[in-house]
């Protein structure tokens, strides 16, 4: 079965390369020296993970840590588990080697209100540190928690990154979205009930 992408394509000629935005729950992979895979963060993670030999990488970019034995295939990659191994393989397939791997991890803010959802980023962040050490994946880099979204743009055949604090606000877009899907996770639960903690 093929999941629809939410990605877009575009040029950007500040950065001259083409520009792949990358939405939550999925991720992208190349190894173009003329593109760069982006994202905007909230609570969410994004793992940039590359072979830093061949260049081919990608990012991902998923709101909670773990599916908790969930088996619904359209769970994707929402759940950090899942986005990882989906992240790990797809640079496999694409001839990357595990021993070259290089991660760069963004995410984690404190941008939602209430107890619960302040858990969320710290959950993430404690999630992907833990599974990246578990992996032997180095972690070159990176930029997590605090209370301000981020847009990250990643360049896999550089390894290089670029990330932009962004001033959290009730009305932002970035804000309003991330809000609006961790409320379809509550409402469409998948393989049961989706815990949030």
């Amino acid at each position: 079965m093929s999941v629809a992408r939410s990605s877009r394509r575009y040029f950007d000629p500040r950065f001259e390369a083409t520009i792949i935005t990358v939405a939550p729950g999925e991720h992208e992979i190349t190894s173009a020296k003329d593109e760069i895979v982006a994202t905007v963060l909230g609570s969410c993670v994004s793992v940039c993970l590359r072979d830093s030999q061949s260049g081919v990488g990608g990012l991902n970019h998923f709101l909670l840590p773990k599916n908790n034995g969930g088996t619904d295939s359209s769970a994707g990659e929402r759940y950090g588990d899942t986005a990882m191994e989906v992240l790990i393989n797809g640079l496999l397939k694409r001839g990357a080697k595990r021993s070259n791997f290089e991660a760069k991890v963004f995410g984690g803010a404190r941008v939602l209100s209430g107890a619960t959802m302040l858990a969320i980023g710290d959950g993430n962040i404690a999630f992907v540190t833990d599974f990246l050490k578990r992996e032997g994946i180095q972690t070159v880099s990176k930029d997590v928690g605090g209370t301000r979204s981020r847009r990250i743009h990643y360049q896999p055949s550089t390894g290089r990154a670029w990330v932009q604090h962004v001033q959290s606000s009730q009305k932002s877009t970035e804000h309003e979205q991330e809000v609006a899907y961790l409320n379809r996770l509550k409402t469409q639960p998948v393989a049961g009930e989706v815990e949030i903690w």
